[in-house]
């Protein structure tokens, strides 16, 4: 087993940096853009910092980034299989993971870092900008497909806090960054079916500022609904 030693390492980072902390738009979707929203989307409402708008369905079905103070999240759609579900966490010096069918691997069973059935454990398991594997954590257990272990915080370059999961066909995660930086708030894209959100505080350059019905919508007093996107 390995030593609890190899876990502790000094002298944390304790936030991400982010290179995108205004999102005006995102590289899930093209049509997840900011200004291309506020130019050619029919608004149902827009209020100050925040609106919906209705447009196309399916481009797509469901997507979304954000940066909330201090928060960076992410929301797309993939493929339903390898694997149907999956999830791994970091939060200070707690790691915990989840696969299922389980990954490439991984042990049947682990109690205090000693396995004592089933594989040598995963490797490449990807968290954001993090990869890591198995050996790089001290599993206070593991059984088939799921296990929960300790390390120091940031230990082999791990994030203070982040979260990655994924469900059939739907993947998302959380990771903390710089608060505020770029000086917004927050700020947000995303799409779910017909309707389309765009929020940013303080407002974003070249808001509607105050629309309902599409009324009283400058720059896009010629867009239909359901027509963004399409």
């Amino acid at each position: 087993a390995a030593q609890i030693s190899q876990f502790i390492v000094p002298g944390p980072k304790f936030l991400e940096t982010s290179t995108m902390p205004d999102i005006a738009k995102s590289d899930i979707s093209p049509n997840l853009d900011r200004d291309k929203m506020f130019n050619e989307l029919w608004w149902l409402n827009y209020c100050f910092c925040e609106g919906v708008g209705i447009g196309a369905v399916g481009n797509p079905f469901f997507g979304g980034e954000a940066v909330n103070i201090c928060l960076h999240s992410r929301c797309e759609m993939t493929d339903v299989g390898d694997p149907f579900c999956s999830n791994i966490r970091v939060c200070l010096c707690i790691t915990d993971q989840c696969s299922l069918p389980p990954a490439e691997g991984s042990p049947i069973c682990v109690c205090f870092n000693k396995k004592l059935a089933g594989g040598d454990g995963w490797s490449g398991q990807q968290l954001f900008d993090w990869s890591t594997s198995f050996g790089d954590t001290f599993w206070l257990y593991y059984i088939f497909c799921m296990g929960l272990g300790f390390s120091a915080p940031q230990a082999n370059g791990r994030p203070l806090f982040a979260v990655q999961a994924k469900e059939l066909c739907i993947k998302g995660g959380t990771k903390l960054t710089t608060p505020m930086e770029g000086g917004k708030l927050c700020s947000m894209v995303s799409t779910r079916l017909c309707f389309w959100e765009q929020c940013a505080l303080p407002p974003a350059e070249g808001a509607p500022m105050f629309v309902c019905f599409n009324l009283l919508n400058k720059k896009g007093a010629s867009a239909k609904p359901l027509a963004y996107g399409s």
